[in-house]
């Protein structure tokens, strides 16, 4: 199968609309930015995104953090429409006291927002202080095979299925963010493909850099391991201890659901 997987650049080295994003950029700062067309990116604060779409959990009632904001596209995030984008975020108030792990708790939220509907500057940060993840701007996609078969697939959204799955084939699933291709579970599968949604990609909870940044500290570091091709590694979202987090999408009746988990060791 064919997976997507992010070159991420910290905003200060990135070329073209991705540069000059506000927000916290490894311990940097930004400039508010008037672009052309919404970024790609992970972290940081949400660009394009009108201010009455900003989420709050329904758990504490504050806002959420963006994770990622990603692109329509055919053939890496099909969201039916050309210009769509999706944003996703989770609360980050009190971690641990919102079930941000959970798909419909609504300590997480995935949108699919309209072109039409995108401002063209970076959002307004809402006054109760939600907070900013490490932002990285993604450059480009690189596509990549993971040797699988698209017809084993199914087999890694049911239980019974999935553990009867050999070495061999678990060993090819990737374990960094990424779309497409199917999910690297760190515990058991959650059976969402049964009720009509389908997995789209995962983010992991640390930044795979795969070319060296310029500038390096504290939160980002070298891999002298080259997982999967990287070059450094950079603190990433909170999803438990070394988490990942999974994206689906589901048909509606204008517009694409989505929703997210995560899971962790």
């Amino acid at each position: 199968m064919r997976y997507f997987v992010p070159d991420i650049h910290v905003v200060s080295q990135a070329s073209g609309s991705a540069s000059g994003i506000s927000g916290k950029v490894f311990g940097g700062s930004g400039q508010k930015a008037e672009l052309d067309a919404p970024v790609e990116k992970l972290g940081g604060i949400p660009f394009g995104l009108p201010a009455n779409r900003w989420p709050n959990c329904k758990s504490c009632g504050k806002s959420q953090s963006l994770l990622a904001q990603l692109r329509h596209h055919p053939e890496r995030l099909d969201l039916g429409r050309e210009g769509r984008t999706l944003f996703v975020f989770q609360c980050n108030h009190g971690q641990g006291d919102c079930k941000t792990w959970e798909a419909f708790s609504g300590a997480n939220a995935c949108l699919v927002v309209e072109p039409e509907d995108l401002d063209n500057v970076t959002a307004t940060v809402p006054t109760d202080g939600p907070v900013i993840e490490d932002e990285v701007s993604i450059a480009g996609w690189l596509a990549r095979e993971d040797g699988l078969s698209p017809s084993i697939a199914p087999q890694f959204h049911k239980f019974e299925t999935f553990a009867k799955l050999d070495q061999e084939t678990l060993s090819k699933v990737t374990t960094l963010t990424r779309l497409g291709g199917v999910p690297f579970w760190l515990q058991n599968p959650e059976d969402m493909l049964q009720s009509g949604w389908r997995f789209i990609g995962q983010l992991d909870s640390s930044y795979s850099f795969l070319t060296p940044p310029a500038a390096l500290n504290k939160r980002i570091s070298e891999d002298r391991d080259r997982v999967e091709g990287r070059t450094h590694i950079g603190r990433g979202p909170n999803f438990g201890d070394g988490g990942m987090a999974y994206l689906f999408l589901k048909e509606g009746e204008s517009a694409p659901n989505a929703c997210m988990l995560w899971q962790c060791f």
